[in-house]
């Protein structure tokens, strides 16, 4: 399949939605230089399943990460963990809650308990890229080994493990679809060159995938390939014609994969789309953070105002779903670190400004 054959761009313009759409207020205003240190820096946050906790991940300095677990309803830190290493801006770890929101983990094993922020026994865990499915029953990793890579399938009440092998190919990307299916952006090695998999033959090196694999074994997997891509200098003549390397964030109500790049990926057909923000330059709409409304319609967009290298500022963007055009913007939070998250129940928008974050009502 050649690259981009099976990709669609939405039409619609702003008006065809805007009206629909809710202007973010901002609600209130978390100062996190009254718990730590103040030269500290918001990398990524995710809300508790009851919306009532927001656990923030900050950088106090170059060695270590802090786990701030703030009490939204209260107005206070419940609790602040100390990790050794500084893990914070890395894809691969993401700070997940447990269903009853109890236990927070930072990547696959490390967890404690969020009321108490005291450390817990590392679950058996072991691998990168840590997610979560979409009621938190199951947890699954990236683990990469001599013969290929892995995709680690637990269980998350008994951490019974079941291993995916995907045929020597290296899993560059993965997540979970709404049906707990999974989506694996694979790129190939120089080994695997001639060999066919998913019904074409690999040709080159930068050739690479997004497969759709079925845990279960109830359906077969499931392909779109992207074939290298001529960059026309004779150094250097290939290159990868998709971002499968990209971070990606599930909309579950959608069954779409949205990749930090504009790429956007359905859970069922593999079709491939684009969303972008109104910086229509912005190569990476979703690198500084991004989330969905709880009906699935919209995206969020993390904007970003540079002191350096002269480049304009990026406003914060709503996006809607189904069309991947921007509808609106909206000020606020614009470090461009900090990170984005909606809570579950999709009343509020949480955006993270260097050492502090704003809390806005999307009702």
């Amino acid at each position: 399949m050649a690259a981009y054959s099976n990709m669609t761009f939405g039409n619609a313009t702003s008006s065809d939605v805007a009206g629909q759409v809710v202007m973010p207020k901002l609600d209130k205003k978390i100062d996190l230089t009254t718990v730590g240190s103040s030269d500290s820096t918001v990398k990524k946050m995710t809300f508790s399943p009851d919306g009532r906790y927001l656990g923030i991940v900050e950088s106090p300095d170059i060695l270590r990460t802090d786990i701030v677990v703030w009490d939204l309803q209260l107005g206070k830190a419940q609790s602040h963990i100390h990790c050794a290493y500084n893990f914070a801006a890395l894809p691969g770890y993401d700070l997940l809650w447990n269903r009853d929101g109890t236990v927070i983990s930072f990547g696959a094993a490390e967890q404690w308990d969020a009321m108490t922020g005291a450390a817990l026994p590392n679950n058996p865990a072991v691998g990168q890229s840590a997610k979560l499915n979409r009621d938190g029953s199951k947890l699954l990793t990236i683990m990469t080994k001599v013969d290929g890579s892995y995709i680690y399938v637990y269980d998350t009440k008994t951490w019974a493990l079941q291993k995916l092998y995907l045929d020597g190919l290296t899993v560059e990307t993965a997540a979970w679809t709404a049906d707990d299916r999974i989506l694996a952006g694979v790129s190939v090695t120089r080994n695997l060159l001639g060999q066919k998999f998913d019904g074409r033959t690999v040709t080159g090196q930068y050739d690479t995938a997004m497969r759709l694999i079925d845990p279960s074994n109830k359906e077969v997997t499931k392909a779109v390939w992207f074939p290298a891509e001529s960059t026309g200098d004779p150094k250097s003549p290939f290159t990868y014609a998709f971002p499968i390397g990209s971070h990606g964030i599930s909309n579950f109500v959608t069954n779409q994969l949205f990749l930090d790049a504009g790429f956007v990926i359905d859970g069922t057909t593999l079709k491939v789309s684009r969303y972008q923000s109104f910086d229509k330059d912005d190569i990476a709409p979703g690198s500084f953070g991004m989330g969905f409304s709880g009906d699935g319609r919209y995206l969020y967009l993390k904007g970003a105002s540079f002191s350096f290298g002269g480049h304009a500022a990026i406003k914060n963007s709503v996006v809607d779903v189904a069309s991947g055009t921007p509808v609106l913007q909206f000020r606020g939070a614009m470090d461009h670190e900090g990170g984005l998250a909606v809570s579950p129940d999709g009343k509020h928008l949480a955006l993270g400004d260097a050492d502090s974050i704003s809390i806005f009502n999307l009702q």
